[in-house]
């Protein structure tokens, strides 16, 4: 069993602060009031995840590092909502967030929105999390390689598996459970596409929500790790067991199968 993390530095309070976050949000806002998150992540890190446009109406849950920069490109390039005020240029700016709701825009939401998101298989999506926030020396991989030196852990994947058991697994959003990290209950979701047939699924929801669209495969926006095509390289017995023993619900409940995709 690896060292366990200890709550100390700024996560030393990351559970309380959580809780009092999910308390003072579901007495103050309509949003948590009909739909209280119950994950182990900070509310106001999940709030930038909810996309709501109110014209068509939708909501996505966009989860990192399973396309959904892509997805958004696609989706603010089509919206004609327009948000009041909007702080960057950035296409995740377009939506209005699920903290800001009004009380009759939840029900609007509740009764009329399609509500969809976007999964990946987790042995990628881990593979493609360490790729990028650690290969690239990126400030969500710090955490990691602090504990790899004290502990004399290898910086590698394997190191990484071995963090995310002894407790690193709900420290950042691009790692953590994608069944945690969903805005609404997976109940809610009238559609769930994959990451492995974004090209079939992503025009499905854009027909739906704005009419007939170009079915050609859509321009791929943010970082790309290639992490699907070094799935052998990068998984020997132990990675494989702790991957699928964390995100076993994840394998379970959007239908992977917990054995590795073969090439």
């Amino acid at each position: 069993m690896p060292p366990a993390i200890p709550p100390q530095g700024p996560e030393l309070s990351g559970s309380l602060r959580c809780d009092l976050c999910r308390r003072t949000a579901s007495l103050i806002t309509p949003f948590c009031q009909r739909y209280p998150y119950r994950g182990r992540m900070d509310l106001f890190k999940l709030d930038p995840r909810g996309c709501y446009s109110p014209a068509e109406p939708f909501f996505y849950s966009r989860i990192p590092k399973a396309a959904n920069t892509t997805i958004v490109a696609a989706l603010a390039s089509q919206i004609s909502y327009r948000p009041r005020y909007r702080r960057r240029k950035d296409p995740k700016y377009s939506f209005q967030r699920p903290l800001l709701l009004s009380s009759r825009e939840v029900q609007r939401l509740e009764r009329e929105a399609f509500v969809f998101t976007f999964v990946r298989n987790p042995f990628s999506r881990v593979l493609s999390a360490y790729l990028d926030k650690v290969g690239r020396l990126r400030h969500q991989g710090r955490r990691f390689l602090a504990w790899a030196e004290m502990h004399g852990q290898p910086g590698d994947f394997l190191g990484f598996c071995r963090f995310l058991e002894a407790g690193g697994l709900h420290l950042d959003m691009h790692w953590a459970p994608q069944v945690e990290i969903l805005c609404l209950p997976l109940s809610r979701f009238d559609f769930i596409g994959r990451v492995e047939s974004l090209d079939r699924d992503l025009p499905q929801v854009l027909e739906r929500l704005f009419g007939e669209q170009d079915l050609a495969p859509s321009e791929r926006r943010g970082t790309t790790t290639n992490a699907a095509h070094q799935l052998q390289e990068a998984y020997g017995p132990e990675q494989r067991q702790i991957i699928g023993r964390l995100y076993s619900r994840d394998f379970e409940l959007f239908g992977y199968e917990p054995t590795l995709p073969q090439p």
